[in-house]
């Protein structure tokens, strides 16, 4: 090899070994990814706002209100809201047998109804008497009235008082409520004789909690027969009151055994026992006039 040649040749491999060394792979380089700033395929692989596929579940779901609130806040139901029921005065059976007098006021109302509930004494006498005779505190009070009959025809401390205490509940929550706007914080429940005896020993305990309102025993009251440990709203949200005259030779003890039983399960209740006369010789209607507006809202 002649010397030009041997030295061009040197030159050249000196330029290669250059290069190679400032890239030891002998590769070009291309600049490397912001790994903070994805492209827009990996965007879609992190979830990004990419919408799902058909079929595939969004765990974000669709846009909407924060919380709807469930019933939180909904308003209490404050009355039955029923409808169609006849007026005037009827005569009526319930599914359950029971017969029964309605009065409702044939105008119709600016606003729910508050229900007397009548339940007469042993022998039944003033079972057709008792709507007329409460027509005063019906009126001033815009109540609906009615008047029960027991479901033997008799005496409401009778029989089978548990099924009768149903049979009654039954009445006033499939019949009435369902075809009158009854107002539920107006309810009243007056019992004569035997008819209170049942309200206390029976239909109270089993049925308190569903009402809200109040309730008379007039001349007839028992102790609780079954048991009755009321809740905090059924203590606040019904009152009670007991009368009986000191000539009342029927129902004297037990009258005061339920007043008793029934200061110590808590409730609010009123009790007169001193008014001179026999066995129901007082204005049952009277004694409701004096103390309903102690019981419920103004109608």
């Amino acid at each position: 090899m002649s010397p030009k040649i041997a030295g061009a040749l040197a030159l050249v491999l000196a330029l290669v070994s250059t290069a190679c060394a400032s890239d030891p792979d002998g590769f070009a380089r291309t600049k490397p990814r912001n790994a903070a700033s994805p492209s827009s395929d990996e965007a879609d692989d992190e979830g990004g706002d990419r919408a799902p596929a058909p079929g595939e579940r969004s765990d974000a779901g669709p846009a909407g209100p924060a919380s709807d609130g469930g019933d939180a806040g909904a308003p209490a139901t404050t009355s039955t809201k029923g409808s169609g029921g006849p007026t005037g005065q009827s005569e009526l059976r319930s599914p359950g047998g029971l017969g029964y007098i309605l009065n409702v006021p044939v105008a119709a109302p600016a606003k729910p109804r508050g229900l007397l509930v009548l339940l007469h004494g042993s022998g039944a006498s003033n079972y057709r008497n008792f709507v007329g005779m409460m027509a005063t505190v019906a009126s001033a009070h815009d109540l609906i009235r009615v008047s029960v009959l027991a479901p033997n025809g008799q005496g409401w401390n009778e029989g089978n008082q548990t099924q009768g205490a149903e049979l009654l509940h039954r009445l006033i929550q499939d019949e009435i409520f369902t075809k009158y706007d009854v107002d539920l914080a107006r309810i009243v429940f007056s019992g004569q004789s035997s008819g209170g005896g049942f309200l206390s020993t029976h239909f109270l305990p089993l049925h308190a909690k569903d009402y809200r309102g109040g309730a008379f025993m007039q001349c007839g009251a028992a102790p609780p027969a079954v048991t009755f440990a009321p809740d905090a709203a059924t203590k606040a949200g019904l009152r009670l009151h007991f009368e009986i005259t000191t000539g009342d030779t029927i129902w004297p003890t037990s009258f005061k055994n339920a007043v008793t039983a029934y200061t110590a399960a808590g409730m609010t209740l009123t009790k007169s026992d001193t008014k001179p006369g026999g066995h129901c010789a007082f204005d049952q209607q009277q004694v409701i006039v004096d103390r309903i507006a102690t019981m419920l809202p103004a109608p």
